[in-house]
């Protein structure tokens, strides 16, 4: 018996490549005096690098985590879903995992693979999504 049709592969980015997104990420938040908490998850919506800056509220860690989540599991910007609940969808709010407030982007490479998602939080939704947008595109660089 074969495999065939039973499995498949998943790209997912690395332990090493979530390093270099997140420190993308910091630098950015760095560079526009932002004191954030950075998450940054595999294909799966599993963590694989995160930091809260010095002066990040407690609360941003989970924020974070849930908006790169959101982002990997629903292959789309978190700013799609806070748009969506604006617009009266509120039936996203019954999934746990859902975070509908701006800042979390999917890791994409090659144009249509989602590998993981980055999420941040501490600034406006606007600051959290530029921070999220610099730290991913450190993985189309990579």
């Amino acid at each position: 018996m074969t495999d065939e049709g039973w499995t498949r592969e998943v790209r997912t980015v690395s332990a090493a490549g979530a390093q270099g997104v997140l420190a993308a990420a910091m630098k950015a938040a760095a560079g526009h005096g932002l004191k954030l908490s950075i998450a940054v998850v595999d294909a799966s919506g599993n963590l694989l690098a995160f930091q809260r800056d010095d002066g990040a509220a407690v609360t941003t860690i989970e924020a974070a985590l849930r908006k790169a989540r959101t982002a990997v599991h629903l292959k789309a910007p978190t700013k799609v879903f806070e748009d969506l609940l604006h617009g009266g969808a509120t039936s996203l709010l019954a999934f746990e995992f859902i975070s509908p407030s701006q800042g979390g982007v999917p890791l994409v490479v090659g144009g249509t693979a989602v590998v993981g998602g980055i999420g941040c939080s501490g600034g406006s939704g606007e600051e959290d999504e530029t921070v999220a947008k610099a730290g991913a595109a450190a993985i189309v660089r990579a």
